[in-house]
């Protein structure tokens, strides 16, 4: 993606992602840059995944390059596909490791939600930031409905403080249960037990709050769900198929301290969360391959948490983990 941003009159050339893109200035709304967008691959040949060998859009070759070099080019990295999309045809992320497809993700935010069921069961998926100093306190609240999966609420916070954690799930709760189609709805939380007694420590904090249930695994002994490999895996897998058949969705009635940018920030996580390779350093060791969206500065804590959410509250999964059938690594 070729982009000439003009940053105090001087113009810069630059390869830039989509965040960039839309960045805007948050006083007046517009955006901080002025893009001339240049992408070598068409609309067609990008929805087949024939992106890398597309030929169709040549002549928009921006002046400063030749098409003769980019055939050169294409023959030269024939072998690395990935590396065609990105610096050739000028794709943002390789859609051979995105796990999401873009079209996927904005229709999630368009389509018109389920009508609300009166005082429909809440869910909320609970990151308590265990990932190191790149991770945010995250939780994600949300409603199931014939296999629908609609977002009331997200919050994110920068903070390892506990107290400060258990105030901004209280407080969401709270304000969740001020729209009258959620007034007396029962919540059930599912917080992430990977590191140390965090889910416990949310249940001794805010089991005072009325028609509020913590999940509880019963093969463990151990409140909250354990967020292994496999168990990302197939969140991921589950969710791009609810989101391929449309089966999730945003609420009018959405709520968070700062929703408009609590949007964008999933939307953000979603597009980046990817296939990371990692190679072996020699021989003896195995090449890894792992699901993040930590990629240039950016988190992927929502992202996980609304992957999970769908995982967890399915029918199937849960009556598994009451039988103690689900194996953990």
């Amino acid at each position: 993606m070729y982009c000439i941003l003009f940053v105090h009159q001087l113009p810069l050339t630059l390869c830039v992602s989509a965040r960039l893109v839309r960045l805007k200035d948050k006083q007046t709304g517009l955006p901080m840059f002025t893009v001339l967008q240049i992408q070598l691959a068409c609309e067609k040949c990008k929805e087949d995944g024939k992106a890398a060998s597309c030929v169709h859009m040549l002549h928009l070759v921006p002046r400063w390059q030749s098409s003769e070099k980019h055939e050169r080019l294409r023959i030269v990295m024939s072998d690395r596909p990935d590396l065609i999309e990105s610096e050739l045809t000028g794709l943002a992320f390789d859609s051979l490791q995105q796990c999401f497809r873009p079209g996927d993700i904005e229709a999630m935010f368009n389509i018109e939600p389920m009508l609300p069921i009166l005082h429909n069961e809440i869910f909320i998926i609970v990151d308590p930031a265990g990932g190191g100093p790149h991770s945010d306190y995250a939780l994600i609240s949300f409603q199931r409905s014939r296999g629908n999966v609609t977002v009331v609420g997200i919050e994110s916070l920068n903070t390892k403080e506990p107290s400060k954690q258990f105030l901004l799930l209280e407080e969401h709760i709270r304000m969740l249960r001020q729209n009258v189609y959620r007034s007396n709805s029962q919540v059930t939380i599912f917080v992430e037990r990977n590191l140390g007694f965090e889910a416990e420590h949310h249940k001794h904090a805010l089991s005072h709050i009325p028609g509020v249930r913590f999940y509880e695994d019963q093969k463990a002994g151990r409140v909250g769900v354990l967020t292994t490999e496999s168990v990302k895996y197939a969140a991921m897998e589950l969710f791009n198929m609810m989101l391929r058949e449309k089966r999730v969705a945003m609420c009018k009635y959405f709520h968070s301290r700062e929703p408009k940018e609590i949007k964008v920030k999933l939307r953000e996580q979603l597009e980046v969360y990817s296939f990371q390779y990692k190679e072996a350093a020699n021989t003896f060791q195995k090449s890894r391959t792992a699901l993040s969206g930590k990629i240039g500065g950016l988190k992927d804590d929502i992202a996980i948490c609304l992957q999970l959410g769908c995982y967890w509250t399915s029918v199937g999964i849960l009556r598994k983990s009451a039988l103690g059938l689900l194996q953990e690594d």
